[in-house]
């Protein structure tokens, strides 16, 4: 063999234990900062402080969105988020359209409306939830739950259309601070507002006005038939500062 044979074969092995070493060396360091990485967010994750949650338990119509605006308004400059039924289980649902009426007209995997007449001859459309829009309910209250784990303090605009989704809320809130509320009105009033606002079909309230309660023990129970927003939300600042 050639001395420039041999000096060939050095020079190989030689770039090729070079390489073996870079890439030894980068493995490492891209380890180190995946490592580093976690370490922080492990950390960061430690320290945050779960929020507070207030959940306005009531039928629709009986003043719980005007709640959450006033008692944002009493708590600035900390910060307390509105979320609810509204953003968190309706708004993300397909659209209700001409075309499609039909559909959520009859039973199916996601919500339909029933109507019919009471016992009394009063009105009732009732929603009923299918399988799949349940799941968005349990998101729901997961995503409810999420907002504070992550520290933040949130008040909910709620209806338990089913007594199991707040439940299953109460379970996702284990360990959370959390105040219910039951925001009362009476079914006359109730209904003379659902027919003044017609921001939802007279007797949709009626359908779930008996059961929404549920009989679970409320931390307070509030009647928006006689206090205002704002002195709802003042009585509900007063009982998570106390």
């Amino acid at each position: 063999m050639s001395l420039q044979t041999k000096q060939s074969i050095w020079r190989f092995i030689f770039w090729c234990g070079c390489f073996i070493i870079f890439c030894t060396f980068t493995t490492l360091l891209v380890q180190h900062m995946q490592n580093q990485k976690n370490s922080f967010k492990r950390k960061m994750q430690s320290k945050v402080i779960p929020g507070k949650v207030i959940i306005l338990n009531g039928p629709s119509g009986s003043g719980k969105s005007s709640i959450q605006r006033e008692f944002q308004k009493l708590m600035m400059p900390n910060l307390w988020l509105k979320t609810g039924i509204d953003t968190l289980f309706d708004a993300p649902m397909p659209d209700i359209t001409p075309e499609n009426i039909e559909v959520w007209q009859s039973p199916n995997p996601i919500r339909w409306i029933e109507s019919k007449r009471n016992e009394n001859g009063y009105p009732e459309i009732t929603l009923k939830v299918g399988e799949q829009g349940a799941r968005v309910a349990y998101a729901m209250n997961s995503a409810i739950a999420a907002y504070a784990k992550n520290g933040c303090n949130i008040i909910v605009d709620y209806i338990a259309y089913d007594q199991a989704w707040i439940d299953h809320l109460e379970k996702e809130l284990a360990g959370i601070s959390t105040y219910w509320v039951a925001v009362r009105i009476s079914l006359e009033a109730l209904e003379k507002r659902e027919a003044e606002r017609g921001t939802s079909p007279v007797g949709h309230a009626r359908s779930h006005y008996y059961t929404v309660y549920g009989d679970r023990q409320y931390d307070i129970e509030l009647s928006s038939e006689v206090l205002s927003a704002s002195e709802i939300a003042s009585k509900i600042v007063g009982i998570i500062k106390h």
